[in-house]
């Protein structure tokens, strides 16, 4: 997560006024007086400070998606992840990873007065993942991790009374926080603390105890990129991903920069590796707030970067995949019966699968959209758009981002979040015989019936296996074929075949519940800020001869 000097190479001898190490005027701290608010930092380190303050990093604990789902999930399952509960702090323990240690998360005691978390944290520990987390992070918690090897579930040991770790050798001596070298910042493994999330309950047909929710850096560790054996010929960290220049440059290349800069008089330290802050990833908030700047903006960093957390976004999406229509013919009889399409999708850029975190719920599909100079003959993953007056929008609104997928339709218990499922006009026939239907790569909740049937849910509390074997694999074709049938009329001219790889972070059906069952948290506007990003495209026209 962390290559940069951020709060290691001190303040230059300003604004700490000669306080001891880790004290200083006027710092605002969580209750027991140990986390800083990020603020703080910015004094000493204003150029990560403003790339982190639009990052989802900052997001985590403000998120309206993130609160609404977690008082879904506490209140039906009467306080499970709660700070009383079962699994207590499960959510909260990493996206506000100093409330729990710090007493702030709630204890629920029914479900007509439970609340959002993040109305009972400190200023501190609303500010998500901030300066002071990581930078207090000394090492793994091999004991509070379920396999032992201090991945997944926030499995961190947290010393923010220690000097603060970095990933820079020698740290400039300051009179605000002592500074100490720590590699484990620069490893994959410390993305991966909070970057797999284990739910405490086995999968019945993985027969592991524990169900793999989220797997970004358990995919990297068997990986490619975590060997020679990739296109770049040495091992590329998350870092290298996600806080380098990439991708407008290859993996693992970091801008020189001052790590901090003097407070009293801006004079900046020696310039060293920076590792950028804004933690470039494939979410962004779907709120309008200031408290988050950045969100969509076409300016440029002092590196050539874009500013904005949308445009880096599609940047990274945009280097992920790629598509193409090779095996298509490029020429077909009139007489065709069937017109034969093979689309090869590849994983060509990311250090995982994709989709991949919270991959059952991430969208990844292809539209296609097959035409002749009579009209379109076949189309799948498109979108149409239509009213969803559950949420406010009595009539279609223009905008097709909030349009839900036509493979499935899920009929959702808003008491329950039990879902009964339902196959729409764009299914995925291809387990039948029939090479037609939506190409999805979601990966799925999956609930087994006592007769061994399998079927899909919406909430994790119900699945008893995670299907993750959906996704894409890092470089690694995958060919998904359509044969189109030709209309009765035959065909009119030339067939003209496009195509687009779709990525969206939620789907639309899951915003809308979390929307009706908590309104003041989610609403239609959260739903429209869902944007979709166009990862890859391909179009061929096949010539149709007479013979």
């Amino acid at each position: 997560m962390l290559a940069s000097g951020f709060l290691i190479a001190g303040c230059g001898g300003g604004g700490g006024g000669g306080a001891p190490a880790g004290a200083g005027p006027g710092v605002s701290r969580t209750p027991d007086h140990r986390f800083v608010d990020p603020a703080q930092c910015q004094q000493c380190h204003p150029m990560q400070y403003q790339e982190w303050e639009g990052s989802v990093m900052h997001y985590g604990a403000a998120s309206p998606v993130f609160n609404a789902f977690e008082l879904t999930i506490n209140k039906l399952s009467l306080g499970g992840v709660a700070a009383n509960g079962a699994s207590a702090n499960f959510c909260i323990g990493c996206h506000a990873p100093p409330a729990p240690s710090q007493g702030e998360t709630q204890a629920f005691v029914d479900a007509l007065t439970a609340r959002p978390s993040v109305e009972s944290l400190s200023e501190v520990s609303k500010q998500g993942v901030s300066c002071d987390v990581c930078h207090s992070a000394t090492g793994p918690d091999l004991r509070d991790s379920l396999l032992g090897d201090g991945i997944a579930n926030r499995a961190l040991v947290l010393d923010p009374d220690a000097p603060k770790q970095g990933p820079l050798a020698n740290p400039a001596a300051n009179d605000f926080h002592e500074g100490s070298f720590n590699p484990y910042l620069t490893s994959s493994e410390f993305c991966g603390s909070c970057h797999d999330v284990r739910l405490p309950k086995p999968d019945v047909l993985t027969g592991e105890p524990f169900q793999r929710l989220e797997n970004l850096f358990s995919e990297w560790q068997s990986g490619p990129y975590n060997t020679v054996n990739n296109p770049h010929g040495r091992v590329v960290s998350c870092q290298d991903c996600h806080m380098s220049l990439y991708p407008q440059q290859p993996p693992g290349t970091y801008p020189q920069a001052p790590a901090a800069v003097d407070p009293d008089t801006g004079a900046p330290l020696a310039p060293r590796r920076h590792a950028l802050h804004a933690f470039t990833a494939v979410s962004t908030p779907l709120v309008d707030d200031p408290r988050f700047p950045n969100g969509d903006t076409p300016d440029r960093d002092g590196f050539g970067y874009p500013l904005g957390q949308e445009q880096r976004r599609r940047q990274l999406l945009e280097a992920t995949c790629e598509v193409s229509l090779r095996g298509t013919p490029r020429s077909l009889g009139a007489a065709a019966a069937v017109i034969p399409i093979a689309v090869t999708v590849t994983n060509v850029g990311a250090g995982h699968r994709v989709p991949s975190g919270f991959s059952q719920e991430r969208q990844v599909w292809l539209e296609v959209v097959v035409r002749d100079d009579g009209g379109v003959i076949y189309e799948s993953g498109v979108l149409h758009d239509t009213a969803h007056p559950e949420t406010g929008e009595t009539a279609p609104d223009g905008l097709l981002d909030d349009e839900d997928l036509e493979d499935r339709h899920f009929a959702i218990d808003l008491d329950t979040f039990d879902t009964h499922v339902s196959e729409g006009p764009d299914a995925d026939q291809r387990g039948r015989g029939v090479n037609l239907g939506l190409a999805s790569f979601q990966n799925r909740f999956v609930r087994v019936l006592a007769d061994g049937t399998q079927e899909p849910v919406l909430n994790p509390m119900l699945a008893d296996h995670m299907d993750n074997s959906r996704s894409l694999e890092m470089l690694t074709p995958r060919v998904i074929p359509y044969d189109v049938p030709v209309p009765g009329r035959g065909l009119v001219g030339d067939v003209k075949v496009s195509l687009r790889l779709r990525y969206r972070a939620f789907p639309p059906e899951f915003l809308r519940f979390l929307a009706q069952r908590e309104p003041g948290l989610v609403s239609e506007a959260t739903v429209d800020r869902n944007r979709i990003v166009d990862m890859a495209a391909e179009a061929r026209t096949i010539r149709v001869t007479d013979n």
